[in-house]
């Protein structure tokens, strides 16, 4: 399979609806110019034991095209499980982005669930060197598979992404209500800035900064671009 990387970015931004920061995406493209879904691209790559290779790649794009956003925090996505040795694989990634200028603290590298991760020590290793290298992680789709409270209350990481599956309805569910207020509850005791992602009505959004979500991220705001979102203006 012959394909190219593009970063698109997503918007994130707070309670009074300023941009906070920007969530860099990988979207790749086939020769022909027609997306090819994430989930397929990195089953084919797993199948072909090239997971690490791509999500180096995909991480390295990123940061390349991060110095766009100046003095906005930056997320990335990584695959916890294709890093062998953090001192090893992740040392192009800082190399990279000490060259491009970026202060080292505006990134946010997010623990993705696209693979199970079971040694939860290995997790701790990176997250570990991440942090010595000056910066920031994420647990992202929490309230699923491997994120649960524990987990989050064990890592501490500086952010927490609430899963879409609670986020989207929000407000008229009281059974996402509650999964939703526990995991803030949980994120506040570990000093995790709470993130709500897949926010797509204003009425979930308002129910979750009631509640005290502090980020927001999802369709409402913005889809993934090509260019960062410059600005935002709340919706009457």
């Amino acid at each position: 399979m012959t394909f190219t990387i593009t970063p698109f970015f997503q918007p994130i931004v707070d309670q009074e609806g300023n941009i906070f920061g920007h969530e860099i995406l990988s979207r790749s493209l086939r020769e022909d110019g027609t997306f090819i879904p994430p989930n397929e691209l990195f089953l084919s790559a797993k199948k072909r034991n090239r997971l690490f290779a791509l999500d180096r790649l995909c991480r390295l794009t990123a940061v390349q095209h991060s110095a766009v956003l100046k003095n906005q925090k930056i997320f990335i996505n990584f695959l916890p499980t294709s890093i062998y040795s953090p001192e090893h694989c992740l040392r192009t990634t800082l190399e990279l982005a000490r060259t491009i200028g970026v202060n080292p603290a505006n990134f946010v590298f997010e623990v993705v669930e696209s693979e199970n991760v079971e040694d939860t020590e290995h997790l701790k290793n990176i997250l570990h060197f991440y942090k010595q290298q000056g910066f920031e992680y994420a647990l992202d789709d929490v309230g699923e598979g491997f994120s649960t409270v524990e987990l989050l209350k064990e890592l501490q990481p500086a952010y927490m992404k609430l899963d879409m599956k609670y986020v989207q309805g929000v407000c008229a569910d009281s059974q996402k209500q509650e999964m939703a207020c526990k995991i803030l509850q949980a994120a506040l005791e570990a000093g995790s800035i709470p993130l709500a992602e897949g926010i797509e009505s204003n009425e979930d959004f308002d129910y979750l900064k009631k509640q005290g979500f502090q980020l927001f991220q999802g369709y409402l705001f913005g889809k993934p671009a090509p260019a960062p979102l410059q600005s935002f203006r709340m919706r009457a």
